[in-house]
């Protein structure tokens, strides 16, 4: 009898906590959101997107849930919609307990700036355009020049990785220009040099000459007395003198 009783015990306080979880649930949903909070979570570290920004697009995209049923408010929709925005890495969207709906988001990195053909826009480090837009500063180096089929931004997007990731080049190079042989240009920001890497193959080793050229003969002999350095040829540094 003792078994009987504490089985129908449980039966019964299941059902029970069956029962009001759905009945929470549903008066759950009924509420209303009141507040709409937004976090950029890398924002301490880069600075494209800010939480004005998210507001604003929320608001474009009429995706406002502040006034609205909780149940109505559809969380996967508002993330996807504001992934299409294109300067958003991730966005995770949910609701928290007392009405409040969270949005954290993190931003694409660009690594380089296209303005070729008429075209005008970023270029993050998974290779995808990101718009350009007047109100962002970013120090980034500028690609110009013959950006098409032949030399496409996904194939200079390794040597532009290179340079973003390295210290001295990011700061040393502040111009990437394809000339009319699809060939590489850089435009240095200290020297008045032309240096030609010709193709992206190898760039690494061609950077590595270069750099050595900068310690053993600039060093010594200044930076106006070359125009041209040309480090297209394999393990070969040709540097043209200036014209006086």
């Amino acid at each position: 009898m003792k078994v009987l009783l504490r089985f129908l015990l449980m039966v019964v306080l299941v059902v029970y906590l069956f029962v009001s979880f759905f009945i929470l649930r549903s008066h759950a949903a009924e509420d209303k959101c009141v507040d709409l909070q937004v976090e950029v979570l890398d924002s301490a570290v880069r600075h494209y997107v800010s939480a004005a920004d998210v507001y604003r697009y929320i608001e474009e995209y009429d995706l406002d849930p502040c006034g609205k049923p909780l149940g109505e408010i559809d969380t996967e929709n508002l993330e996807q919609t504001l992934m299409h925005n294109g300067m958003l890495a991730s966005v995770e969207c949910y609701k928290r307990v007392g009405g409040t709906v969270c949005v954290k988001v993190t931003q694409r990195v660009p690594v380089m700036r296209v303005m070729a053909g008429g075209s005008n826009y970023y270029v993050d480090t998974e290779g995808e355009r990101v718009a350009a837009m007047s109100r962002y500063r970013v120090h980034l180096p500028l690609v110009t020049g013959r950006v098409d089929s032949v030399l496409t931004y996904r194939d200079l997007l390794p040597v532009v990785r290179y340079i973003y990731e390295h210290p001295f080049w990011n700061a040393q190079i502040e111009q990437i220009h394809v000339n009319e042989c699809h060939e590489i240009e850089l435009v240095p920001r200290v020297g008045n040099q032309t240096i030609l890497l010709g193709s992206a193959q190898d760039y690494e080793t061609k950077f590595d000459n270069l750099m050595t050229v900068y310690k053993k003969v600039f060093s010594h002999t200044g930076w106006s007395m070359y125009d041209t350095i040309s480090l297209k040829y394999k393990n070969q540094v040709v540097c043209t003198r200036t014209k006086k």
